[in-house]
């Protein structure tokens, strides 16, 4: 072991003039792309939960009807009133299997890029400049991956009775064919 990988550790106990020597260097293995692939989605399902109620009163308050001027806790007190707290979660089930698509699209994509046009990875040593546009490259491929879950989802959660994720594709398709599950694509690509 190299004399500059140790270090001598702090003594133990009162008057104890015994140390140790400890190995400082750490050599671990780079986590997997999927790995970090499945950590993304996990954090990425923790805060759906946690922030779907809040989504479904935003998306309630953005899609009123014309004239129709219920701010924020307005829509909440409805909401809550007629659906129950329960109504605060109708279409939870899809917006998981979004989240879980779209954050292990996107961290696939980004390991993957990273992996193939660095070499230092996802890290201070890549350029600033370089690991914006490869984080931008890796968003737009996710995006033209993952529209079509993100509309099922926010459908179905729209929908009264929120009726899940085949049932409001089937209808999405019946309805648009595959053209339909795109709606939104271009303006997705430019947030």
């Amino acid at each position: 072991m190299a004399q500059d990988e140790l270090r001598r550790a702090p003594t133990f106990g009162r008057g104890n003039s015994m140390s140790l020597l400890v190995n400082t260097s750490f050599s671990r293995k780079k986590p997997s792309v999927l790995a970090n692939a499945l950590s993304g989605v996990i954090s990425a399902v923790l805060a759906e939960v946690v922030l779907f109620p809040l989504d479904t009163v935003k998306l309630l308050t953005q899609t009123a009807e014309a004239g129709d001027s219920s701010g924020f806790l307005s829509v909440l007190v409805r909401l809550v009133r007629e659906r129950g707290i329960q109504g605060l979660y109708g279409g939870l089930g899809t917006s998981v299997v979004k989240e879980s698509v779209h954050s292990f699209n996107y961290w696939m994509w980004h390991g993957m890029l990273f992996r193939r046009l660095t070499k230092a990875d996802d890290t201070a040593e890549t350029p600033t400049t370089k690991r914006l546009l490869i984080n931008l490259l890796a968003k737009q491929l996710n995006w033209l991956c993952t529209v079509p879950f993100e509309v099922v989802a926010s459908v179905n959660q729209l929908t009264p009775g929120s009726p899940g994720f085949i049932a409001t594709a089937v209808t999405l398709y019946k309805q648009g064919g595959v053209a339909n599950f795109y709606r939104g694509l271009f303006i997705s690509l430019f947030l």
